[in-house]
């Protein structure tokens, strides 16, 4: 499968996850909450992208990315990190953005695969 798409998890200290609130005028999940992530463009690798696309839509600068070995439906490379500098500001893609703790995820309307991919984070991260 190519992967045409990656995505980060981001986690603060209290192991609080980063969610942005996707627009209801895009295609894939309308109004939902999502984690930051986007197309891979022409020469760049999936890791590449994901550090681009965080820093585009959050101004935030993620490094010690590692990968969370999870198949997914969608063919796209998902990443996980605890370090980060900056402060979340988003950018026109979304509408709102928040830290949300494991006990309170699920009050929100997610993307599909966003809960899987946190708990995976948590377990093996």
């Amino acid at each position: 499968m190519t992967l045409v798409g990656a995505v980060v998890v981001i986690l603060n200290k209290r192991d609080e996850v980063l969610i942005l609130k996707r627009p209801d005028t895009v295609d894939w999940a309308p109004d939902k909450w999502a984690y930051p992530g986007g197309k891979i463009e022409e020469d760049e690798t999936p890791l590449t992208a994901a550090i681009r696309e965080t820093k585009e839509e959050t101004t935030l600068d993620v490094r010690k990315l590692k990968i969370i070995n999870l198949i997914l439906d969608n063919p796209i490379a998902p990443y996980y990190t605890r370090h980060y500098n900056g402060n979340v500001q988003i950018d026109f893609e979304h509408t709102d953005w928040t830290w949300v703790a494991r006990a309170d995820i699920e009050t929100y309307d997610l993307a599909p695969g966003v809960l899987k991919l946190y708990d995976w984070v948590l377990q093996n991260g």
